[in-house]
């Protein structure tokens, strides 16, 4: 019996074949670490995608009911927004780990998904990524911020996870959702929506004006930095900018350095219309539609430093309210004034290289 035949009709989440862009499918795979990884993960594996999903729990691994690969970390019982503890599981058991993907995920570029607030995600999706790449692997992120609304630990683990995710030398593209643009699970759906929307663009988009071919997709989905994907209807290039800045994904901030702009355009919209708004991208890859919709993929984009500035204040605003709330449950004959972000998790070794001065020290490398 097929898994659409065991799926009861009251189940809400319906499986529906797609058959669309069956050659990306090949070129295109996902790693989904954590629960909020496996939540994406499991909306692209709807899509026809092969994704392996990864997990210190084993509880958040069996509701994903009708996943095809499924690996539990031994020795994880979940990580409570632990990034130490999830770290460490992942290197005891990396041979294993790296035996899985090899076996189960056969593509050009492989996306890891993660929550970057959370434990298992936010601590192993970093360095998977960077043990990944050194093992020859072409490897993106998909990750998320956590909204102003939720816990300061989750700011604290989203600041340090993009303070190692943007150190990693040779990623490819990176796409962040943010939990404060709107409503959590919705990002996730129209997310994907976008993302596949770009990769059938060669097989549906056709123009004597121009094509897009999947090497080009592969191309803009291989450039380092922060990426962004959007499929809007829109009638003009003023509302297809719009649509792109209002995106609910991550703003486009800073020096607006880009390296692709890549789009099927509907009438009315231009190029240099987008160049202009978005930046001067070293290639641009265009086709057009007679849809009233454009799709466009802009990669090689600046780290959104302001929206990480925030997370960084968020934690910082709430530092004495942390000490105060440690330090109650300490001994009173313990005096010596603490560090919060050390007494969350454990200093690390001198050995190891000193952590840079600033904030924007640590972003500094790839903005």
């Amino acid at each position: 019996m097929t898994p659409e035949q065991k799926r009861q009709p009251d189940e809400k989440r319906p499986i529906i074949p797609r058959r669309e862009n069956q050659n990306m499918k090949n070129k295109i795979a996902f790693v989904a670490v954590g629960q909020a990884g496996g939540n994406i993960g499991q909306l692209f594996e709807d899509r026809g995608f092969n994704v392996l999903y990864i997990n210190t729990s084993q509880e958040d691994l069996d509701t994903l009911e009708h996943a095809k690969y499924k690996y539990h970390i031994p020795g994880g019982e979940g990580c409570n927004k632990n990034r130490r503890k999830a770290k460490q599981l992942v290197i005891d058991d990396f041979d294993r780990i790296a035996a899985e993907i090899e076996t189960k995920i056969k593509a050009d570029l492989t996306f890891v998904i993660f929550a970057s607030g959370g434990g298992t995600g936010s601590g192993a999706g970093p360095m998977l990524i960077d043990l990944l790449i050194d093992e020859g692997r072409a490897i993106g992120a998909i990750t998320i911020v956590p909204g102003q609304n939720e816990s300061v630990k989750a700011h604290i683990n989203s600041y340090d996870c993009f303070s190692e995710l943007t150190e990693i030398a040779g990623t490819a593209a990176c796409f962040i959702l943010d939990n404060d643009r709107a409503e959590k699970l919705s990002i996730n759906t129209s997310f994907v929506d976008d993302f596949c929307s770009f990769l059938e663009v060669p097989e549906k988009h056709k123009s004597v004006k121009g094509n897009i071919d999947k090497a080009e997709i592969m191309e803009t989905l291989s450039a380092h930095g922060m990426a962004l994907v959007t499929s809007r209807k829109a009638q003009n290039s003023a509302e297809t900018i719009k649509a792109i800045q209002d995106n609910p994904y991550a703003p486009i901030e800073g020096d607006r350095a880009v390296k692709y702009i890549t789009a099927s355009l509907s009438d009315g919209v231009t190029m240099p219309e987008l160049e202009k708004a978005i930046g001067t991208p070293i290639d641009t890859f265009q086709t057009f539609n007679d849809e009233g919709i454009t799709i466009c993929c802009i990669s090689g984009l600046t780290y959104p430093q302001s929206r990480l500035d925030i997370v960084y204040k968020k934690v910082d605003e709430n530092k004495e309210v942390i000490e105060k709330n440690l330090t109650a449950t300490r001994e009173t004959r313990m005096k010596k004034s603490i560090n919060f972000l050390d007494d969350l998790e454990p200093p690390k070794k001198a050995a190891e290289a000193p952590k840079p001065k600033s904030k924007r020290d640590i972003m500094s490398k790839y903005l």
